[in-house]
């Protein structure tokens, strides 16, 4: 197939990122610390981090959720990226697209969750832009942060290393968990279930205090699903990730709805997504890290070991986990 029958839909997300890299490299500040394609960007080595993420509605809000919740979700899906690297974010630029017959309300709903999480996280609001969409609506959100320490990159990490995820949300599967119920009852938890479940999730900003305590060799953002991030890290830091443990819901009400639907909860964690962790990986040994991550405040779990060089993700019994998570392009 030629690239220009391609359909980007048989791309997929990371071959669309891989093909643009590869033709805007050389555009790329020589001297940051962070590599090409990595959550982040720095310019040059100043220390300076940016980062843009976006949504288009269709792909990312459940029709039940209140419009605030998209709004809250923008800011942290961009957010997220910078803590992952080690650098505070400052400030945010926000750019939206709406349909002309879109009620003001909607506007000031979704605004109303920009401003929660820039209260929420101390940012200054830079500025921004707003547009007509002929179709569903968008939303695009540029941070910019100051690293706290010298950038982590996700190509950083080596053999013998433990693999770590923090726990500001209580766990993961959330999101796949919803996805999963809709998908049985084309209904929102609430009204198929009993269960009001709630997508506002936090980002671990104590991951700054981190960084600065313990040894980080590589670092990386868990939005598309827990398994994805995990294999990226894998390949741009050339290494075989062995997974010992995974975490579980945030709740035992959640697991035991969960199982009273045959949902199956590994599933979720793995490859729902959203979740907005960070997934880091230290020489340091499991006590001393969860022990210094309890006196950030924040919880942290090992999930795993660096193994060998390489590339790949595996359960200890040798067994491969699969390459999944959220795609722009091909869903889940």
């Amino acid at each position: 197939m030629s690239e220009k029958n391609t359909r980007l839909e048989d791309l997929g997300e990371d071959k669309i990122i891989e093909l643009l890299l590869y033709k805007m490299h050389k555009y790329y500040p020589r001297k940051s610390r962070l590599p090409i394609g990595d959550d982040a960007a720095e310019i040059e080595d100043t220390g300076i981090v940016v980062s843009i993420d976006g949504y288009s509605l269709a792909f990312s809000k459940y029709e039940w959720e209140d419009w605030s919740d998209w709004g809250w979700r923008a800011v942290i899906s961009s957010i997220s990226d910078l803590i992952a690297k080690g650098a505070r974010p400052l400030g945010i630029m926000v750019s939206i697209g709406l349909e002309k017959n879109t009620s003001q309300v909607v506007l000031e709903k979704i605004y109303e969750g920009i401003r929660q999480a820039i209260e929420t996280y101390n940012l200054y609001l830079l500025g921004g832009d707003t547009n007509a969409s002929m179709e569903k609506a968008w939303i695009t959100v540029a941070s910019i942060g100051k690293a706290v320490a010298p950038p982590i990159p996700r190509d950083g990490a080596k053999k013998g290393d433990y693999v770590y995820t923090t726990l500001k949300n209580g766990g993961y599967g959330i999101s796949g968990l919803i996805w999963e119920i809709y998908k049985k009852y084309n209904a929102s938890p609430r009204d198929s279930v009993g269960i009001d479940i709630k997508l506002r999730p936090e980002v671990p900003i104590e991951f700054l205090q981190l960084v600065k305590k313990i040894p980080i060799n590589a670092s990386i953002d868990v939005s598309d699903g827990l398994s994805k991030s995990l294999h990226l890290l894998s390949i741009a830091s050339n290494v075989k990730i062995t997974v010992t443990d995974i975490p579980s819901f945030p709740s035992r009400e959640l697991v035991v709805l969960a199982e009273k639907e045959k949902i199956d909860v590994r599933e979720c964690v793995l490859f729902g997504g959203e979740d907005y962790e960070v997934v880091f990986t230290s020489p340091a040994n499991p006590q001393f890290v969860e022990e210094e991550c309890k006196k950030t405040g924040i919880r942290c779990m090992n999930i795993g070991k660096i193994t060998d060089e390489g590339k790949g993700v595996f359960w200890a019994s040798g067994k491969r986990i699969d390459y999944g998570g959220y795609d722009q392009f091909r869903g889940y």
